[in-house]
């Protein structure tokens, strides 16, 4: 241990602050900085395009069991359980839904519509390309930021519950 401390105090990852004393040798105190930045070429990634995989895959796993979750509990209000609902939009595409299987003469995405009534739990997540020029993309991304600004603070009196947010906008590259 006596090792390690040296290191992380050589490397600026700690700072003797004291030492209190006991019986015996005094005990040292050490504090860690208040931030740190540790550049992406001295860690063992690969490549930078691996940020996102490593920084965020814990909340995606979580954000992704919320959602099955969410989803299942809305599919058993309606009565019908959860599956793949492959169709073909009007325009000869191939789509494809987890939801649950369409009622005789219901529309397509008519799961996805209900989720918004208030008797359904407030879950969404929606994947797509949109084909931005430059100030669109910006506006959007400026608009997303807004919006989660809006309601993180909350309000005053009521009763919150937990939330998980993706909002998220970026160029599509052509090698993803």
């Amino acid at each position: 241990m006596t090792s390690r401390i040296r290191q992380f105090v050589q490397f600026g990852l700690l700072t003797r602050v004291g030492e209190q004393t006991r019986r015996g040798r005094p005990m040292l105190l050490y504090r860690a900085p208040g931030s740190l930045f540790i550049p992406f070429d001295v860690t063992p990634l690969e490549s930078d395009r691996q940020l996102g995989d490593v920084l965020f895959e814990g909340a995606q796993r979580r954000l992704s069991r919320s959602i099955g979750t969410a989803w299942v509990e809305a599919a058993e209000r309606r009565g019908r359980p959860l599956g793949l609902h492959v169709y073909r939009q009007p325009g000869g595409h191939v789509a494809e839904n987890v939801e649950p299987r369409p009622a005789p003469g219901e529309e397509d995405n008519a799961f996805f519509m209900d989720l918004l009534s208030d008797e359904q739990p407030a879950v969404w997540d929606s994947w797509g390309v949109l084909h931005l020029d430059h100030a669109q993309a910006k506006a959007l991304q400026r608009e997303l930021f807004e919006l989660r600004q809006r309601y993180a603070g909350g309000g005053q009196g009521t009763t919150r519950s937990p939330h998980l947010l993706r909002l998220a906008v970026a160029p599509l590259h052509e090698d993803e």
